[in-house]
C-alpha cells in the first residue's frame, strides 16, 4: 500500500517522519485530527507532537506505544522503517486500540496475572493516570473505603478528597512532587490507612501513572490508643501509690502551698542535686526529706539522719566520718564506720545543718564536691555515693555574713531550696492532720477516740507556734489522757484553753448566725496573713471572686487589716 492511498476513509492516522523530525507524509485522518493543514511539510514532529519518541525509535530500531490525549483519546504506535532513516507513527483511537489488544490471548493472560497480583496482598491498590483520575482499584476497595469499586473508578482524586472519601490524597502529593510519598489517610468510614504512593514514568521521563498501596492500620491505631489509655491508668495508680507512700511518711496535706511543695519534691526526687529544706521548727522537714528519699531510685538504700545539734561537738567528727583501728583510747578496738559511709548508695540527711561546727564544714564540703572523705586516724580516702539533703530553721545567709557558716558550703547546699510554710499559713491541712494523728495513736494505744466538731474548729483557730509537731504531741496527749471516746472542748489542756480565740460566742446565736461568724473569722485570719486577695483565696481554697463577695457580705474592712494591698 502506498502512503497516499491512506486517505480519509482509513480509520487511523498515519505519519511518516525522517530522522530529523521532518514530516514526510500525513494522511487526511492525521491532518484533520492533528495538523488541520494541507501541506504537512511545513511542520516538524517536534512541533506537532512534542511527546512523540519517533526520533529515538528510528535510532534504536525498537517500536514504542504511548498514549496521547486530544479531543478524544488516542494511542501512538511508533515503528522504525527498514531503511533506518525514517519511521512511521500510527494514530489509533483508544476504543479501537482496546478492541485490538483485548482480543489478544497474551493481553488476556497479562490482565489476569495483573488482577491476581493486585488482589493478592489484601491491601488496597489504586492506579490513577497522570491527571489523577482513578483507572483501577482492587477488590478490597469496598471493605476499606466503604464505597463500591464502580463509584471509585473514573473519579478525580481531588474530587474524592473534597467529598470526604479520604481526608488527604496521596496521588495529589505524588503529582505535586513527582516523588514517592508516604502519609496517613482517614477514610469516610473512619478507617486509618498508611499509604505509599509511587510515580510511574514514561521512557522520556514524563509521569504516566500513580500507584497507591494502602495498608489498613485502624486496629494498630486502636491498640495504640488502648496502650495510651493503659499508660494513663498506670500513671494514675502510680501517683495514687506515691500518695499512699507519702501519707505513710506523715506528709499529709490539703493546702495548695503544701501541694506545691510536694510537687517540687516529686520532680527532683530522682535528681541527685543537693536539697536544702527550710522552715520553722516542727513543720516537718525530716518528713519531707524521707518523702524525697522514698520517691527516689535510692528508696531501697539507707536513709541516714544526722542531727547536727544533738551530737556533742567533740564527737561529731568521729560520728560522721568514723575512725581507724587504734585511733582512740577506749574507742572501738576495730575502728568505727561513720554515718557518711553508712549512707553509701542512699541518702544522708543533715538536720539543723546550721549547727555544724565551722571546723567540720570544710570536710563536709569535700564530701559534697569530691564524693570522698578521710576517716580519723588514717590517710586513706573512702569514696561514697550519697545523695545529700539538708535542713535548717536558721537563716544561713545571715550566718555567712557573720562568718559562722562557710560561704562556699552555703552555695554548695543551696542548689534546690524548698521552704515548708508554717502550719498557721496552711490551716486547711489541720483537719487532715488531726484525722491522721488520731488514727495513729488510736492504733498505738488501742483506743477509739474521736474529735468533737467544736474541737476541730477550735484547733483551726490556733496559731500552733510549734507547728505540726505541736499538733501531733497535743493529739497524742489527748488520746492518752481523755477518759471519754469523744474529745470535747472542756478536755483541752489549760495551755490551749488559754489561747482559745474569743472572737464570737455561739451561746446566743442560731446555727446560721454561728456559721456566718465563723466564716467571717476565717476570712479575716486569711486576709491578715496574706499580701493579696488571691493569696488569701488560695489559703481558703476558694476563688478570688468568691472571697470578694464574702468580704462584701460580712462588711469586712480590708484597709484596716495588716499587709492587705
Amino acid at each position: 500500500m502506498k502512503w497516499k492511498e491512506l486517505d480519509l476513509d482509513f480509520p487511523l492516522g498515519v505519519l511518516v517522519v525522517d530522522c530529523k523530525g521532518t514530516i514526510l507524509f500525513a494522511n487526511k485522518f492525521a491532518q484533520i485530527r492533528l495538523m488541520k493543514v494541507e501541506n504537512p511539510s511545513m511542520l516538524t514532529i517536534q512541533h506537532l507532537l512534542p511527546t512523540s519518541n519517533i526520533i529515538r525509535v528510528i535510532k534504536n530500531g525498537r517500536h514504542e506505544v504511548n498514549q496521547l490525549e486530544l479531543d478524544d483519546s488516542y494511542y501512538l504506535l511508533e515503528f522504525p522503517l527498514e531503511k533506518g532513516d525514517r519511521g512511521v507513527i500510527i494514530l489509533v483511537p483508544e476504543n479501537v486500540f482496546q478492541n485490538i489488544i483485548e482480543k489478544s490471548p497474551a493481553y488476556t493472560s497479562l490482565l489476569q496475572e495483573t488482577e491476581s497480583i493486585m488482589n493478592l496482598s489484601g491491601e488496597l491498590v489504586t492506579i490513577t493516570d497522570h491527571n489523577g483520575i482513578v483507572l483501577r482499584v482492587n477488590n478490597t476497595c469496598e471493605k476499606i473505603m466503604g464505597i463500591k469499586e464502580y463509584d471509585f473508578v473514573g473519579r478525580s482524586v481531588l474530587d474524592l478528597q473534597k467529598s470526604g472519601v479520604v481526608n488527604l490524597s496521596s496521588t495529589a502529593k505524588v503529582l505535586e512532587t513527582n516523588q514517592k510519598v508516604t502519609l496517613q489517610q482517614v477514610t469516610k468510614s473512619g478507617r486509618r490507612l498508611l499509604v505509599n504512593g509511587y510515580p510511574i514514568f514514561h521512557n522520556d521521563g514524563e509521569l504516566s501513572k500513580v500507584i497507591n498501596i494502602s495498608k489498613d492500620i485502624t486496629e494498630i491505631g486502636d491498640l495504640k490508643a488502648k496502650l495510651e489509655e493503659t499508660n494513663r491508668t498506670l500513671t494514675y495508680y502510680q501517683e495514687e501509690l506515691l500518695k499512699l507512700q507519702h501519707k505513710g511518711n506523715d506528709l499529709i496535706f490539703k493546702s495548695k502551698s503544701m501541694e506545691e511543695v510536694y510537687g517540687l519534691a516529686s520532680r527532683i526526687a530522682n535528681v541527685d542535686a543537693t536539697v536544702l529544706i527550710q522552715g520553722e521548727t516542727g513543720v516537718g522537714k525530716e518528713v519531707l526529706a524521707r518523702t524525697i528519699h522514698n520517691l527516689s531510685s535510692r528508696r531501697d538504700k539507707p536513709f541516714v539522719k544526722v542531727n547536727c545539734g544533738a551530737i556533742p561537738e567533740t564527737l561529731i567528727e568521729s560520728e560522721l566520718f568514723g575512725y581507724a583501728k587504734g585511733t582512740f583510747t577506749g574507742g572501738n578496738s576495730n575502728g568505727k564506720v561513720g554515718l557518711v559511709q553508712a549512707a553509701n548508695h542512699g541518702t544522708l540527711f543533715f538536720d539543723e545543718i546550721g549547727e555544724l561546727p565551722f571546723n567540720l564544714q570544710a570536710k563536709l564540703l569535700q564530701v559534697l564536691q569530691e564524693k570522698q572523705f578521710t576517716p580519723l586516724g588514717t590517710t586513706k580516702n573512702i569514696n561514697v555515693d550519697v545523695r545529700f539533703i539538708t535542713a535548717t530553721n536558721r537563716k544561713l545567709e545571715e550566718m555567712v555574713k557573720e562568718g559562722t557558716f562557710r560561704e562556699d558550703l552555703y552555695y554548695r547546699l543551696f542548689v534546690i531550696p524548698i521552704t515548708i510554710p508554717p502550719l498557721a499559713e496552711r490551716k486547711q491541712d489541720i483537719p487532715f492532720l488531726l484525722n491522721h494523728f488520731i488514727e495513729r495513736y488510736n492504733q498505738k494505744y488501742k483506743q477509739a477516740k474521736s474529735f468533737d466538731k467544736d474541737v476541730i474548729e477550735f484547733f483551726m483557730e490556733l496559731d500552733w507556734k510549734g507547728n505540726v509537731r505541736e499538733l501531733q504531741n497535743t493529739v497524742e496527749r489527748l488520746v492518752v489522757t481523755v477518759p471519754e471516746n469523744r474529745i470535747q472542748i472542756h478536755h483541752l489542756p489549760e495551755n490551749l484553753a488559754g489561747e482559745k480565740p474569743m472572737r464570737f460566742s455561739t451561746r446566743n446565736l442560731n446555727l446560721k448566725s454561728a456559721m456566718d461568724e465563723y466564716e467571717k473569722s476565717l476570712i479575716i485570719e486569711a486576709l491578715k496573713s496574706s499580701s493579696t486577695l488571691k493569696e488569701a483565696s488560695e489559703k481558703l481554697g476558694i476563688d478570688p471572686s468568691t472571697i470578694g463577695r464574702k468580704i462584701k457580705k460580712h462588711s469586712i474592712e480590708i484597709a484596716k487589716l495588716q499587709h492587705i494591698l
